[in-house]
């Protein structure tokens, strides 16, 4: 059965909603704060599958030409063959659902209703970013700070500076990614490892943006031309271990690469543009269940359809550092 919400005593699948039903109740209502909507500014967003049938948005890439272009006076010219590829998206179902008891609406201080379709936004927006960051972090490029050979061979003290900067700059470049709005490629970092960026002497902080109105959510400076964005959803490889947390949470995956018995581990990735794609079959949408048990129960969703994957995974590195 379907866990709900109820004023009395829990039982069950049937949970009291604590807190709500006091003698006094500040007007303030508090929720947790959250690393909301980070990622997905800097996705390819296609939305076809709104209008078009199907489980998969495909993208088309053409190769580049190769070849000499030098022609002698009496050469012909021989037109060259160009080649595709597709790369593909797939897409899934997602939704989230809260249940409360009629009896706990009539007997709260607060709209309990509104109150649940707030979390369910802010789960929604939660998971769907996490949902790019773990498609980022499939990527096989990968820079260890202090020129490190792996992962296990990180120590407390390589920490993310101005090097690791031009290494992964250097990566990209010579990829030939490109970068958003021709400027600058954009890392997402971990609070921690933004600590140790401020202090370097190359540092330039948002506020001092010759052009404000490009700032993204969540960024706080650059280095060169590479701007930072922090987030507290950044994978942390815990020291020992091959457990990844994000955002104070286990997520349940491990890492086949050797653990660090020296640091806990920051796994910051750096993009550029065209990095990674999100598909989106069927934008998310608030729904409710209509009458439940003659009215006394009351549910409310969202669902919708979309999937994220890597489009080009050479405009993409994953930085660790302790």
């Amino acid at each position: 059965m379907a866990k709900m919400n109820i004023a009395g005593t829990t039982s069950g699948d049937f949970v009291q909603l604590e807190n709500v039903i006091l003698d006094v109740m500040s007007k303030e209502i508090l929720f947790e704060a959250e690393p909301i909507m980070r990622f997905e500014s800097i996705a390819v967003i296609r939305t076809e599958l709104s209008s078009m049938p199907g489980n998969k948005i495909n993208f088309l890439k053409y190769h580049a030409l190769d070849g000499d272009s030098a022609l002698g006076e009496t050469d012909t010219i021989d037109p060259t063959a160009m080649s595709t590829e597709t790369i593909d998206i797939s897409v899934s179902e997602h939704a989230r659902a809260v249940r409360v008891s009629e009896f706990l609406l009539r007997s709260a201080v607060t709209d309990t209703l509104r109150d649940a379709a707030i979390q369910l936004a802010r789960h929604y927006a939660r998971s769907r970013d996490a949902l790019i960051r773990d498609a980022l972090m499939t990527g096989t490029n990968v820079k260890y700070a202090k020129g490190r050979a792996n992962r296990a061979g990180l120590i407390a003290t390589d920490v993310f500076d101005v090097d690791l900067v031009r290494d992964v700059v250097e990566l990209l470049a010579t990829n030939k990614a490109p970068k958003f709005n021709l400027d600058a490629y954009i890392t997402f970092v971990h609070p921690h490892q933004g600590r140790y960026l401020r202090s370097d002497s190359d540092w330039v902080n948002v506020n001092l943006y010759a052009s404000p109105e490009s700032i993204k959510s969540g960024e706080i400076g650059r280095i060169e031309d590479m701007r930072f964005i922090e987030t507290t959803h950044i994978h942390v490889v815990k020291m020992g271990t091959q457990d990844i947390w994000a955002d104070n949470l286990d997520t349940g995956k491990n890492t086949s690469v050797a653990a660090n018995a020296a640091t806990d581990v920051y796994r910051s990735v750096t993009v550029g543009d065209y990095a990674v794609g999100l598909a989106v079959g069927l934008p998310v949408e608030m729904r409710d269940n209509g009458v439940e048990d003659f009215g006394r129960r009351h549910s409310i969703a969202y669902y919708g359809i979309w999937g994220a994957g890597l489009i080009e995974e050479a405009h993409s590195v994953i930085s660790e550092t302790a």
